[in-house]
């Protein structure tokens, strides 16, 4: 059935102490036929007027004047680009009738709207599409850009199976048929966009990227970005596997060594001591990555709750059979290490558990804890960045 692209085309822009591009870019979105959604995500009182280096009547102003081409949604304190982005979502919901595409747009002028006009047609026809505005990382984007993008790139890979060369961009554009999803969402601040990657790729929810016009005004440093506050939120799916890990390498290396220190690190002894240690901390490790690693948020659990008891046992047996293969492995390289390399065995042990982590992880990710598809709705994810045309690019 035809669909008029044009209709419905609404564009979000989440601003916190925002210049004047901000409603610059309202009034060309506008001027593209968006219907305009900007949220002031408390910026009066945000770092810049409470360090006395801005007043807040300048933001006063410029929200102000943007209300000449946009629907402008205040509140008074920061909250996070994730929660403005709900809080303009919400609003679409109950605004608008079905039928719409919304893109997401950053309020610095970073995003070209010829850009987002491209994302909004291709997501009114891929209706059930993430779509993502992919940029090209090269010499002359910043830094610490190219730099965070090569990290979560490559993390976000591991961790989900789904390729995306840029998973950082702003520039999002999706149908009123994943709004329901984009509401769900944990989070309220920068992690909130890399939960939605992580969330749509748990689900096989397509994500397609497009290519964008690549641009950083002042090497980015407009960015509210913290480096290490919202990389912490990012990568905190890593880190609560990494502290769960280390608390069962504890846990083994506590029991194999009190075991071989008794009875002496012949080869019969520690072959005992590491099945025995192994057998202890995977049953604290399961425990802990069954409950709190790769658990869901509480509407995840509220929708799965019904199928808890199936889910346990079946992950359960998976982590035995997972067991069972780590410990083989694991008993395998620290023989090696420590009979035929002469390493100290206690020393060839914290080796042997340096190797398997990364293996434990994604076994643990892709086989013992993940999601079955549903029965209803269910997508493959396009990997894309092979396909990526940069060089098509409409510079005008």
């Amino acid at each position: 059935m035809y669909r008029d692209k044009t209709k419905n085309r609404i564009a979000v822009i989440p601003a916190y102490e925002p210049d004047e591009k901000l409603i610059d870019v309202a009034s060309e979105a506008a001027a593209a036929g968006f219907q305009v959604v900007v949220v002031d995500d408390g910026s009066e009182n945000g770092k810049a007027v409470k360090a006395g280096s801005v007043s807040p009547e300048i933001f006063r102003k410029i929200f102000e004047d943007t209300k000449f081409f946009a629907h402008v949604i205040r509140y008074p304190e920061n909250k996070g680009k994730g929660y403005a982005m709900k809080t303009a979502f919400s609003y679409i919901t109950k605004t608008y009738e079905d039928n719409y595409t919304v893109v997401v747009i950053d309020s610095d002028g970073q995003h070209k709207v010829s850009d987002a006009v491209r994302l909004t047609d291709y997501a009114a026809v891929h209706r059930d599409t993430l779509v993502l505005g992919s940029r090209k990382q090269g010499a002359g984007s910043p830094l610490r850009s190219r730099i965070g993008n090569g990290i979560t790139r490559n993390l976000f890979s591991m961790m989900s199976g789904v390729r995306v060369y840029d998973t950082q961009t702003g520039l999002r554009a999706f149908s009123d048929e994943l709004m329901g999803r984009m509401l769900e969402i944990s989070g309220d601040r920068y992690e909130y966009e890399m939960n939605m990657l992580m969330d749509f790729a748990k689900e096989h929810i397509k994500i397609t990227e497009l290519p964008i016009e690549t641009i950083y005004i002042d090497n980015n440093s407009g960015s509210h970005f913290n480096a290490i506050k919202d990389s912490f939120r990012i990568y905190r799916e890593l880190f609560k596997f990494s502290a769960s890990s280390f608390a069962s390498f504890l846990i083994d290396y506590g029991v194999f060594g009190c075991i071989v220190g008794l009875f002496g690190p012949s080869s019969g002894v520690t072959l005992f001591a590491n099945v025995f240690a192994r057998f202890i901390s995977a049953t604290a490790n399961y425990s802990i990555n069954r409950n709190f690693v790769f658990a869901g948020n509480d509407d995840e659990y509220c929708r799965k709750e019904k199928t808890r008891k199936a889910g346990i046992e079946g992950s359960g047996a998976k982590y035995a059979c997972l067991a069972v293969l780590i410990l083989l492995l694991n008993t395998t390289v620290l023989y090696v290490l420590s009979e035929k390399a002469g390493i100290p065995t206690m020393r060839a042990k914290v080796m042997t558990e340096c190797v398997m982590f990364i293996v434990n992880f994604l076994l643990q990710k892709y086989f013992v804890f993940r999601e079955k598809k549903s029965s209803g709705n269910v997508y493959t994810v396009d990997s894309m960045p092979e396909q990526l045309n940069f060089t098509a690019l409409h510079k005008g």
